[in-house]
Formats: C-alpha cells, sequence, structure tokens
C-alpha cells in the first residue's frame, strides 16, 4: 500500500509543501508519479520523518473547539515558530543583557579614567611644588652674592715683591 502527497504530510505531521520539497530534492524517494499524484512507500516517509503517535491530549474533545483542515496542517509549523520565537527572545535577552554590560563597562572606564586624570593632574601640581622648594633650597645653599670681590690684577713689581695690591675704595 502507498500513500498520496497528502496522505503522506498528514500521517507524517507535516504540510504537503514540505513532502514535495522533500520529494523534488531527492531527500524522500517515491514509487511513481502518474496523473493521481505520487505514490510514496510508507516506510521511506517514515524513515525520513519518523512517525509521531497520538495521544488522546493531542485529539480535541467532542467540548473542545475543533480544529479545522488548514489549523490541522499549520500546527507543526506553528509549533516550529514558537521554538524559533522562543530561541529569538532569548538570543534578544541575551544581546540586551550584553549591551548593559557594556554600557556599565564604558561608565566604569570613564570613571576611571577621570580618577587617573584627577590623580595625574594632583601629582603633578606636587611634584613642581617641590622641585620649586628645591631650587630654592640649591639657591640658598650656593649663594655666593656677599663674597663675590672683583680681583684686581697686581702690577710686576707687587707680584715681584709679593705685596698684595691696594684696595680701591
Amino acid at each position: 500500500m502507498y500513500l498520496s502527497l497528502g496522505k503522506a504530510a498528514k500521517e507524517a505531521g507535516v504540510a504537503k509543501s514540505t513532502i514535495s520539497k522533500a520529494l523534488s530534492s531527492g531527500k524522500l524517494s517515491y514509487r511513481e508519479k502518474n496523473s493521481d499524484g505520487y505514490q510514496i512507500d510508507p516506510a521511506e516517509l517514515f524513515r525520513v520523518y519518523p512517525k509521531t503517535t497520538k495521544t488522546d491530549a493531542d485529539e480535541p474533545s467532542s467540548n473542545d473547539w475543533q480544529l479545522g483542515q488548514a489549523d490541522a496542517e499549520t500546527m507543526p509549523y506553528s509549533a516550529k515558530f514558537e521554538i524559533q520565537l522562543a530561541g529569538l527572545k532569548s538570543l534578544i535577552a541575551e544581546k540586551d543583557r550584553r549591551i548593559t554590560d557594556l554600557e556599565a563597562d564604558r561608565v566604569q572606564l570613564r570613571e576611571d579614567r577621570h580618577r587617573l586624570t584627577e590623580n595625574w593632574q594632583e601629582e603633578r601640581v606636587r611634584l613642581l611644588k617641590l622641585l620649586e622648594d628645591q631650587t630654592g633650597t640649591v639657591k640658598l645653599l650656593t649663594d655666593e652674592r656677599s663674597t663675590l670681590v672683583a680681583e684686581v690684577q697686581r702690577t710686576f713689581w707687587q707680584r715681584v715683591f709679593r705685596r698684595k695690591p691696594a684696595m680701591a675704595a
């Protein structure tokens, strides 16, 4: 017994277009294609799409709302989309968390840079004062203004007789 495209989609729990794409790509093989459509071997179908078992919870009860034919075909797609949506939401949440962390790091780096700049400026001022104090101390230690006396050249006779020159007033 072979399955048609619609029956194969219903058995596998996927849309007809999914089965059609698998047939055209060669992922799923078929016995023959005639005017009635594809003849798909059930074993080949379940090799590619494992059989889904239906439970009582899957089937709506008589007082529940009934799924239409279109809703039954799109049910697996909506479940796939829900999974993809949940995955994308988690990725967005992770990106938001990372952006928040990066912004916090940037603020911290700015604060560190500002603090270091202030420390550098304070250290610069301190060193300039220290340099000024040290320079003043060196000037005081080497101040020879009071001992600066112009030496007068001795004449030839003063040198011969070893006399000191007379100081000019």
